[in-house]
């Protein structure tokens, strides 16, 4: 409760993992129809300009490659296969800044940003992410898959879109884009 805020009354009135996979299933899929995307899966598919490839973005592997992967095979779930493949921003930074991070609030502080929220909140990590990416996507970085646990890995996927004025200039434009650092369409 200290570390993430989240109440035992929360945790005891949630849904099971299988119902809020079922549910986000269904959130991804009305998204991928509303804005045309398909999401890397570690298998080559090719962009065409009617559909954008693009990918979920975490700070560090653990969340999608350890966290949900083992709560998965545990409780015998059938993860999505859009969840295999990410990109661990916090190796993106280590190598566009060739300096170790300390902490995704210390990776904001180095670039002029000042964590906003409650770390290790999930709605608060995710925006901070959000905003540490696009200061990235602004100073040069292109951001590519760098994790997957399919078999193979596409070469040359990119996560991020090339930014308008307005949206390099307007954060908020660019987290509503990347629907908060879930998704990042080409």
């Amino acid at each position: 409760m200290e570390l993430t805020g989240i109440k035992q009354a929360q945790v005891d009135e949630g849904v099971p993992l299988k119902i809020c996979l079922s549910q986000f299933c269904k959130w991804i899929h009305k998204i991928q129809q509303q804005k045309n995307i398909i999401f890397a899966t570690g298998v080559s598919e090719p962009s065409t300009s009617e559909v954008k490839s693009c990918a979920f973005v975490t700070w560090s592997d653990w969340d999608l490659g350890v966290c949900l992967e083992y709560e998965c095979k545990r409780k015998q779930l059938l993860k999505p296969v859009f969840l295999n493949s990410w990109i661990d921003l916090r190796a993106t930074y280590k190598l566009f800044y060739r300096r170790k991070p300390k902490g995704l609030s210390g990776a904001l502080q180095e670039v002029g940003i000042e964590f906003s929220g409650r770390e290790h909140s999930g709605l608060d990590d995710s925006r901070n992410t959000a905003l540490l990416a696009w200061k990235m996507i602004r100073d040069g970085c292109v951001m590519k898959i760098t994790r997957s646990l399919n078999k193979v890995v596409p070469k040359g996927i990119h996560a991020v879109p090339k930014l308008s004025h307005q949206q390099k200039n307007n954060p908020s434009l660019f987290m509503k884009k990347s629907l908060h650092h879930l998704i990042a369409p080409q």
